[in-house]
């Protein structure tokens, strides 16, 4: 059987095990515990507090729980289709891979036919900054505190800037929002961002727009912020949104090697780069890469990852909701409707959000973006919609439970027919 080495083993590494698993002897290298996800403690904070938790000790301790849970699952789920695991930092030689081992142990040297890297993302801050941990800190540090802040400073926009503030003026904190351009930008859904801008407002979020910083630090009472155009603000804590960018070389890569194929096959063949390695966008983007390298290492591929029908998503109540292409503003191609046409929508007393569906001119559905308290499972139908190339017309036929929020999909559909 082919020898196949995944370094990383959060989902892209978990998924990439699971596909190649069945056909070539696997080994997994990962330096923290197999399942372990960085963004899930944000994830929790966020569907947390938008549920109306308040108490700080039960979230910890929420989070703190579900990762020990998740990991527990993926490490029995490896053992039992096989995999090998190793605890250790690695570095790649085309496709051997030397892991220095814990506790001083001798390193390891592993021989594989090919090598699957899902990992080696490092974190961006706005303006250089960096977190301290203890009173500036990013959306997987948010157990830290064991008080609602009185006071707080978001600094960054992008979907996880909106998060933060969302969570943090849920809890009561007065925060003020520092973002680089004239207002905040999601870089998932452009057309919602101010939406959700009008959101944070009428939770009291305030919104310092044009702001670079020239100076962060904390006493251990409160944090000072000084702008370039030298504003200072001050509050009890900070929290920096972070974006992310793939470094492969971590792994001992040149630079020159890194250029992949649509299997994620980089110049040195058998050595592959998925997820956080490749270019970090969403983690079920990174499952799919992970899955497609996997399956064509092992010579069982059915072709590249097809990452334009997956549904993209972040917030919670409201959630935001993106898939394929999103229509432009006055497109004559795209229908919105409102979540008041659903009764679904009456019955659960959500009736702030809408429904955009988009298609090309042969009327085959290319897109949809959605507002709604689960606007994920909302557009899940759609994405399978998109990948059997389905029509607005089979929409339109289709009738499911009633009431239901899902029925403003064929309700669209529908709509945009007669009009």
């Amino acid at each position: 059987m082919r020898r196949i080495v995944i370094l990383g083993g959060g989902p892209a590494g978990l998924e990439a095990a699971r596909a190649a698993a069945p056909h070539a002897t696997v080994t997994l290298v990962s330096n923290l515990p197999p399942g372990t996800w960085r963004p899930l403690t944000g994830r929790i904070w966020l569907a947390a507090v938008a549920g109306g938790e308040r108490d700080l000790a039960t979230i910890t301790q929420r989070v703190d729980h579900a990762c020990a849970m998740w990991q527990e699952r993926a490490m029995a789920e490896l053992e039992a289709l096989g995999v090998s695991i190793m605890n250790g930092y690695a570095r790649v030689f085309g496709t051997m891979v030397r892991v220095e081992l814990p506790d001083g142990a001798p390193e390891a040297l592993l021989e594989a036919d090919a090598v699957i890297i899902a990992a080696g993302a490092q974190d961006l801050y706005p303006d250089g900054l960096a977190p301290d941990g203890e009173q500036i800190l990013n959306d997987a540090h948010l157990g830290v505190l064991t008080r609602i802040p009185a006071t707080t400073l978001v600094i960054g926009d992008g979907s996880i800037g909106f998060e933060l503030c969302h969570i943090m003026s849920l809890l009561g904190s007065e925060v003020t929002w520092l973002v680089p351009e004239d207002a905040p930008r999601s870089f998932v859904a452009p057309p919602v961002d101010g939406y959700l801008t009008r959101l944070m407002e009428r939770q009291g979020v305030r919104m310092i727009p044009r702001t670079s910083v020239r100076r962060l630090n904390a006493d251990g009472e409160a944090v000072h912020l000084v702008t370039a155009e030298g504003a200072r603000y001050g509050a009890d804590v900070a929290l920096l949104a972070r974006a992310r960018h793939s470094d492969p070389t971590v792994f001992g890569l040149k630079s020159e090697d890194l250029a992949a194929d649509i299997y994620g096959q980089t110049k040195l063949r058998g050595v592959y780069l998925v997820g956080d390695a490749l270019n970090p966008r969403t983690t079920s983007v990174a499952m799919a890469q992970g899955r497609a390298a996997a399956l064509h290492a092992v010579g069982r591929s059915s072709g590249p990852a097809e990452t334009s029908d997956i549904v993209v998503s972040f917030m919670k109540n409201p959630q935001v909701a993106r898939l394929g292409h999103i229509a432009t503003e006055g497109s004559r191609n795209s229908i919105t409707v409102s979540l008041t046409e659903s009764l679904a929508a009456y019955v659960e007393n959500t009736l702030d959000g809408f429904l955009n569906l988009a298609w090309d001119q042969t009327g085959r559905v290319i897109g949809a973006l959605a507002v709604a308290p689960q606007a994920a499972a909302l557009l899940a139908p759609l994405a399978l919609a998109m990948r059997m190339r389905l029509r607005l017309e089979d929409l339109a036929d289709g009738y499911g439970p009633h009431p239901v929020l899902s029925e403003l999909v064929a309700q669209a559909a529908r709509k945009a027919l007669v009009e």
